[in-house]
């Protein structure tokens, strides 16, 4: 009996130590988002500026059948097919256009997308990206995904460089203290780990706001705080907007930032939504805009 007995345990250790193994695999599988595909896709549909600007980048162009009223094509480039806006989409015109692959992104409404599911065709959403490694790495999902491999480490591998050599020079400038507004009602800035955060501490500067709740912010604080240097890049508003806000900001006389001429209007496109590429060009303009005289030399 005690043998018999001796023997289910071992047989349950083994059974137990199986399904570890097997919980143990699955939690490895699955890691979130797959951006896998069944084949490599030949028409692709981009539902978002980010998106659009990142297939070009990989010279991929030959691949994008249609885009959002968003996005912004090269100006040497063959028009696309526009089939609404970042929000709002043209379900119908899409199907027509029978393509490979949809990539939707964090704005694209789920609704929108689960029409396009039953219809067969394949969606994808990329996930917004929140910092400098996940604008690279995004780039690098859709590399693999539309076999543009080589080429998006090349341009992640350069971008990186350019951070780097902007990173190291700032180190030896004296730190300035900056805020960033990118939301008009209600006034929003960039919290701590976001990559609109990254370009004012890559650039040697010190976000008054990385503490803010959610980005919500009030001008009141920002007058208390008396930032060297406020920088205005409204996204979905008109350039008129940053236009009116930067006279808003100037009627503090007694701000650092006011009486030194340094509120500066930023392109929205480059701060907002930037690819690797993107993003090491706008570290360069927010380092000579923080480091007027230093950054003359980089």
């Amino acid at each position: 009996m005690l043998n018999f007995q001796n023997r289910c345990c071992q047989l349950l250790n083994m059974v137990l130590s199986l399904v570890q193994g097997v919980i143990l695999v699955l939690i490895i599988l699955v890691p979130g988002p797959s951006f896998a595909t069944d084949h490599v896709p030949g028409k692709i549909v981009s539902l978002g500026p980010f998106i659009t600007d990142m297939i070009y980048l990989l010279k991929a162009q030959d691949k994008l059948v249609a885009v959002t009223s968003y996005c912004k094509l090269p100006e040497d480039s063959e028009p696309k097919q526009i089939i609404g806006t970042v929000m709002q989409m043209n379900v119908e015109k899409i199907i027509s256009l029978e393509p490979d692959l949809v990539l939707a992104n964090a704005l694209t409404r789920q609704k929108q997308i689960d029409a396009l599911r039953k219809q067969g065709l394949s969606v994808m959403r990329l996930p917004t990206p929140r910092t400098f490694d996940d604008i690279c790495q995004r780039l690098i999902d859709l590399g693999n995904l539309i076999e543009k491999h080589e080429e998006a480490l090349e341009v992640v591998n350069q971008a990186r460089k350019n951070v780097s050599r902007i990173k190291t020079k700032a180190l030896a400038t004296p730190k300035r203290r900056v805020f960033i507004q990118i939301g008009l009602k209600p006034l929003k800035t960039a919290a701590k780990d976001t990559f609109i955060n990254e370009y004012i501490e890559f650039a040697g500067g010190i976000n008054v706001a990385s503490q803010a709740n959610e980005g919500v912010y009030s001008r009141e604080k920002v007058l208390e705080q008396d930032p060297d240097v406020i920088f205005i890049a409204t996204m979905g508003s008109s350039k008129k907007a940053g236009t009116n806000e930067k006279s808003s900001w100037q009627r503090f006389t007694f701000l650092k930032a006011v009486k030194n001429n340094e509120i500066h209007i930023l392109d929205p496109d480059m701060v907002c939504s930037p690819t690797p590429e993107q993003f090491s060009k706008g570290l360069l303009e927010f380092f000579h805009l923080i480091h007027p005289i230093k950054g003359k030399n980089l």
